[in-house]
């Protein structure tokens, strides 16, 4: 690691060691307690080696693999831990994640998790999570243009009509936010993004609805 990015980590987390300092001498606490000497040192590496880490490492390698396959590959239970932008509470849960290959490529499954992952530490709301992380499978899978020679397509009939391969992603989530202040209570948030044959294709849409049907009756 270069001199100049380690001075720019330092300068980054010595910010945050003073701004924890600041939040418990502003809750009128004694930072000489011996439960909080060096709590403002391990909040800041947990803010940014951990909670904000999406923030912080670069986007994760994705292993792709060549297929003919047009069929759907879903992933469920993909934990969700992240940060509610608005009080800086976490809100926690799942993902599924659900493509249909429109490119010749397969993702390695647990690069699916790592996208979401990546998105999800950091500050966020949960609507444009789940959009980023469609966004990003989409950019692997989906071709919006193909053109009318090629031979993939979902279930090779949407073959030359309009875009190929498709994403679902579909998060449920408890916002303690809501549930520890406000309102206080307890809620199970559902967000969902479509892009490609998802949209355009209602076969497509409706698998991919019948498939989190079959596990989770919430939906």
């Amino acid at each position: 690691m270069s001199h100049t990015n380690l001075d720019k980590k330092e300068l980054a987390t010595k910010k945050m060691v003073d701004g924890f300092n600041l939040i418990l001498e502003g809750l009128g606490l004694d930072l000489t307690s011996e439960h909080l000497v060096g709590t403002p040192e391990r909040a800041a590496r947990a803010w940014r080696e951990e909670l904000c880490l999406g923030l912080t490492q670069p986007e994760p390698k994705i292993s792709l693999f060549t297929t003919n396959v047009d069929e759907m590959v879903v992933l469920r239970h993909i934990p969700i831990r992240s940060l509610c932008a608005h009080h800086l509470l976490p809100f926690i849960g799942e993902a599924t994640v659900a493509y249909v290959p429109g490119t010749g490529k397969l993702i390695g499954i647990s690069k699916l998790s790592r996208i979401a992952d990546y998105w999800a530490r950091r500050p966020q709301i949960q609507e444009l999570l789940t959009a980023q992380i469609a966004d990003h499978v989409a950019s692997l899978v989906v071709d919006k243009d193909p053109a009318p020679d090629q031979s993939l397509g979902w279930r090779k009939k949407s073959r030359n009509q309009g875009p190929r391969g498709g994403v679902g992603v579909v998060i449920h989530a408890r916002h303690l936010c809501m549930e520890v202040r406000g309102v206080g209570h307890v809620g199970d948030m559902v967000t969902s993004s479509l892009r490609g044959v998802f949209l355009t294709k209602p076969e497509a849409r409706a698998e991919f609805l019948q498939l989190i049907r079959t596990e989770d009756s919430r939906i």
